[in-house]
């Protein structure tokens, strides 16, 4: 997996989205989403 370094700021509407996105896929976090998302 690449490392990324660039910030991303979401609303706190979007950011639950991706939360509900996660949880969803059976993902741990936001942060693994925004992986699988990106990784498209």
């Amino acid at each position: 997996m690449e490392k990324r370094s660039m910030p991303v700021c979401f609303t706190e509407k979007q950011y639950k989205m991706i939360e509900e996105f996660a949880k969803r896929n059976g993902m741990l976090n936001a942060s693994q989403a925004l992986e699988k998302i990106l990784s498209k």
